[in-house]
């Protein structure tokens, strides 16, 4: 269903009725907004997402979420973290696969062998013509285990042991990234409930307004100028309040897309978004980040596997000497080629004396990732130092701004109160008592921004340090 009323039937209705008609409008655009909200579902299909509606204005909201359940649903969704968890897998399969290099490789082999090419000796009485064909069967065990590698196995167990630190600490980082995500897409969705509700709130005061301005006129101690001012209030008023549905609205979408929804996700309330103390005194939180912060780990962990790659690189030089044994059950047989019944021993040494320059190259090009890791691990160090610092700071600034906000918008209401009492009077004029509507709604909004950059500014900190403080 349509709602259609030209401006004629409106002008006409405010003349003779205003309050009547500016009821009847708003009733009839919000139920044109509740029905435009409220699309039509096909038979046996799940239902979309039901319109809730705040204020009079319906948002389309499936579900409301806490900031624990959005956390823990999108680090289920997210692929960063699917990456994270299976590197860490990974890194411990190498570290797995680096510690068996010390352990025997036992391997078993069998064979089976028909030829007619067979040993012309060793088999019949002399004379006699070698048999057409012959069979061979055999089967046996062998091991062998490197019994000097130079330290390479040493050094490539340390380098895997690395890399697994420096995957732990890659993925706790990534956890606390998508907590950080989550936290903004939780507090956003919030931020835009709130605006709504100060949009409301605007609203409501205009209509206030416009009321007191018509009074006013048809007493005859206010001009037409101020019904119009005061209608003009009030349509502003409602265009922010269809922008912050608009806010709202896209943020439930965008919230909804990081718990890995298809349906818009609203935000459930905390008990309380005041500023609460950090549990650690500034320079230990300082002193956190530059010790134990991912970032920080991982990047000190990618200078040891550096360092290890160097050392395993220059074993090349070195000789490997190796032990192999073994023992083979077989058939006597006359087929040449057949393997014999018994046991086997060997030592062997393999020294590579030129290949080419592979070994300087593998040296070389260790030797620049390992300054470079080394480089970037310092980097790392005094950029975490940096942030850490530059946030701990915002976060008293935004501290402080949350307590201004909220003395702004207690001056401002009672600036609005005392000028609405004086307007009804006949004391001010229509402009004073608007002038002190849009200071409060300056504050509503600075209260709506201190808030949450509060909030945002406290889940930066805490990514940072890879823990809640």
């Amino acid at each position: 269903m349509q709602v259609r009323l030209d401006r004629t039937t409106i002008m006409n209705g405010m003349r003779g009725r205003p309050l009547a008609a500016v009821v009847a409008l708003l009733c009839a655009v919000r139920g044109a907004s509740a029905q435009q909200g409220t699309p039509a579902t096909p038979t046996g299909q799940p239902n979309a997402a039901a319109p809730v509606t705040v204020r009079g204005l319906a948002v389309r909201i499936d579900t409301l979420l806490d900031l624990p359940s959005v956390i823990e649903r999108a680090r289920a969704a997210s692929p960063v973290i699917a990456q994270a968890e299976e590197g860490l897998r990974v890194a411990r399969s190498q570290l797995r696969v680096a510690t068996g290099a010390y352990l025997p490789s036992v391997s078993a082999n069998s064979a089976a062998l028909r030829s007619n090419i067979v040993s012309p000796s060793g088999g019949g009485v002399a004379g006699d013509p070698a048999p057409a064909s012959a069979d061979a069967y055999s089967a046996g065990l062998s091991s062998s285990i490197d019994l000097f590698t130079g330290g390479r196995r040493g050094a490539e167990r340390e380098r895997a042991s690395a890399d697994l630190a420096a995957a732990t600490a890659t993925d706790r980082s990534q956890t606390y990234a998508i907590a950080l995500v989550a936290s903004r897409a939780y507090y956003e969705a919030l931020r835009g409930a709130d605006l709504l509700n100060a949009a409301a709130s605007r609203v409501t005061r205009a209509e206030r307004g416009l009321k007191y301005a018509q009074d006013r006129v048809r007493a005859g101690t206010a001009t037409k100028s101020d019904e119009l001012r005061a209608r003009l209030e009030l349509t502003g008023a409602r265009q922010q309040q269809l922008a912050a549905r608009d806010t709202l609205q896209s943020a439930a979408f965008a919230l909804g897309r990081v718990v890995g929804a298809d349906v818009p996700i609203g935000a459930k309330a905390p008990a309380t978004l005041e500023p609460a103390p950090l549990a650690l005194s500034d320079s230990a939180v300082v002193q956190l980040a530059v010790t134990s912060a991912p970032a920080v780990e991982a990047a000190q962990a990618a200078r040891e596997a550096g360092s290890a790659t160097v050392r395993a690189s220059r074993t090349l030089y070195l000789p490997n000497v190796r032990l192999t044994g073994g023992y083979n059950w077989a058939r006597e047989s006359q087929v040449i080629g057949a393997v014999r019944p018994g046991w086997q021993l060997a030592l062997g040494t393999s020294l590579p004396l030129f290949n080419g320059f592979v070994r300087e190259d593998a040296i070389t090009r260790a030797e620049a990732n390992a300054h470079v890791a080394r480089s970037t691990a310092l980097d790392v160090q005094r950029q975490v130092r940096s942030d850490a610092a530059r946030l701990v700071t915002a976060l008293h600034f935004a501290e402080e701004n949350v307590a201004l906000a909220e003395e702004a918008v207690k001056a401002a209401q009672e600036d609005l109160r005392v000028q609405t009492e004086r307007y009804r009077a006949g004391i001010s004029t229509l402009l004073d008592e608007l002038t002190s509507q849009v200071a409060l709604t300056q504050a509503e909004l600075g209260r709506v921004a201190a808030r949450y950059n509060y909030q945002v500014t406290r889940a930066s900190l805490e990514a940072l340090v890879g823990r809640t403080l």
